[in-house]
């Protein structure tokens, strides 16, 4: 517990599992008003019921975040319930293997709907909020996928490398106003979905430090962009992997 974000308000997509519910566990504990977001409503809204159990302030909304109506929507429920938004966390994502010649045009626009679109209406959505009180802090959560080819997530790593540009662009817009947009780079990631698939045991042995990240691992370090502590970080990609890019 402690209380660095005593009185922040943030809003973190993709909450329902893996790192966002972790990103959205360590903000209620460190004194956040904490609203979630996921396309999973009973998910998202059980994880924000175990945070209330513990007496942290928690609020979760069931929302498409690739769905303009729907980010503006839960806009207008957290302006009405906090007036404001300190912190948003762009993670909800998700991925399809399928090679090049396997890619449809449905998967192509499913792909980029969740990993980029939905960070850009978000970002756009709640800019203004930030905007009007000089402070803000966006985080979105990229992939070292988007640095190297990746011939069995040809989507997925270019929907990635482009949040890369797009955090690059918002924070030149939004820097003049005191809001810092950073993105992350998490490499291989021991979420219940990594585990479940095979190639997380396999990527390991060639990871410098011989581990995955947990999924608090890289949630620290998106508090730490989106905390007070950082003034001066801005437009930055920050690579997180164990090293497994100098492999």
């Amino acid at each position: 517990m402690g209380t660095e974000f005593a009185g922040r308000v943030g809003l973190v997509t993709g909450a329902a599992q893996g790192l966002g519910r972790s990103v959205s566990t360590m903000l209620a504990q460190r004194g956040a008003i904490v609203h979630l977001a996921d396309l999973n409503g009973p998910g998202v809204e059980s994880v924000a019921a175990q945070l209330r159990a513990q007496g942290l302030q928690a609020t979760g909304h069931q929302c498409d975040m690739a769905d303009e109506e729907a980010v503006l929507a839960l806009r207008d429920r957290i302006a009405a319930a906090d007036d404001r938004l300190d912190i948003l966390v762009n993670n909800a994502g998700g991925w399809r293997y399928e090679s090049i010649r396997e890619v449809t045009m449905a998967n192509w626009d499913w792909t980029l709907r969740v990993n980029l679109l939905s960070a850009f209406i978000a970002s756009r959505a709640f800019m203004d909020m930030m905007i009007a009180r000089r402070y803000g802090r966006i985080v979105n959560v990229s992939s070292t996928d988007a640095y190297r080819p990746k011939p069995t997530l040809p989507v997925y790593a270019a929907a990635k490398a482009a949040l890369v540009s797009l955090t690059r662009t918002f924070a030149e817009e939004l820097g003049p106003h005191q809001v810092l947009v950073n993105a992350v780079a998490p490499g291989a990631m021991a979420t219940e979905t990594a585990k479940s698939q095979d190639w997380l045991a396999k990527r390991i042995p060639t990871i410098p430090v011989r581990r995955a990240a947990e999924p608090e691992d890289m949630a620290e370090l998106i508090l730490f962009l989106a905390s007070e502590a950082n003034r001066y970080v801005v437009g930055e990609c920050v690579i997180a992997n164990g090293g497994g890019l100098m492999a």
